[in-house]
């Protein structure tokens, strides 16, 4: 399990922060707490961040989101450490002054959409898997769920959120959800030319730009996401949640990886 930050071997500017969770990039609690760590470690200097998996053969995923089978059991109390680590994590990301480019690649769930939604510019391929199935595994979609009505709009929010299904990579460039959808083949160049273009520009001005960008957060979704917090971890120690869980394990994680 590793998450590690390096610079880019040609661009000066530029930063890669790679996610090695093991089985879909799973988020475990300790994993949450590493990843937070090295998001607080990136230099000062650097105008361009990337975020995605560790280089593997072919393209890869972000994440499926939370490993949980580490966390089904857990209390209210622990369930709330646990998400409060996940929200600095998302919150640090969404705070860097450099900006961001998430690898969404071939999936991006729960707390993975969640993450590619908390950069700036998010890419995918066409048939990426990219959802939030919290309301199937018994919890609320929060955090930074709440910025999907952002992106897509209200109605297609609602879906996503209520049905708990994926969209595809096509669909979620159709909806605004990403930048843009790619064939698998053309997904690594299509990320360069993208860092390319951003790594091009002043790398201070695209630093205060980013500082632009976050004095115009709206103070009411601020609140509601400080505020779904709670409610997502109420929901933990719950028999609607244990079970909901449960079912989601043996159910939705074998046919995910028979994709």
């Amino acid at each position: 399990m590793s998450v590690t930050v390096d610079r880019d071997t040609e661009l000066d500017t530029v930063a890669h922060l790679r996610l090695d969770f093991g089985d879909l990039n799973l988020f475990s609690p300790d994993a949450i707490v590493s990843f937070r760590e090295q998001v607080l470690s990136v230099p000062d200097d650097v105008s361009v961040l990337t975020i995605g998996p560790e280089s593997a053969d072919g393209v890869g995923g972000l994440t499926a989101g939370l490993k949980l089978d580490a966390v089904k059991d857990y209390s209210v109390s622990e369930a709330r450490e646990m998400l409060t680590n996940l929200y600095e994590l998302m919150q640090g990301v969404r705070d860097l002054d450099a900006v961001t480019v998430c690898r969404c690649g071939e999936y991006a769930l729960g707390g993975g959409l969640e993450l590619a939604m908390s950069c700036d510019f998010r890419v995918a391929t066409e048939d990426a898997a990219l959802g939030l199935p919290e309301i199937n595994a018994g919890l609320v979609t929060g955090i930074q769920g709440g910025l999907l009505v952002r992106l897509v709009g209200l109605q297609a929010a609602k879906e996503i959120v209520y049905t708990g299904e994926p969209v595809s990579g096509l669909e979620a460039d159709e909806l605004g959800l990403v930048n843009e959808a790619v064939p698998a083949d053309e997904f690594d160049a299509t990320v360069d030319d993208l860092v390319e273009t951003l790594a091009a520009k002043s790398p201070r001005i695209v630093q205060w730009q980013s500082q632009v960008f976050r004095a115009l957060r709206s103070n009411g979704i601020e609140a509601g996401i400080d505020h779904s917090l709670e409610t997502i971890a109420a929901c933990f120690d719950t028999h609607d949640q244990h079970e909901a869980m449960t079912a989601f394990l043996e159910k939705r994680e074998p046919e995910f990886r028979g994709r």
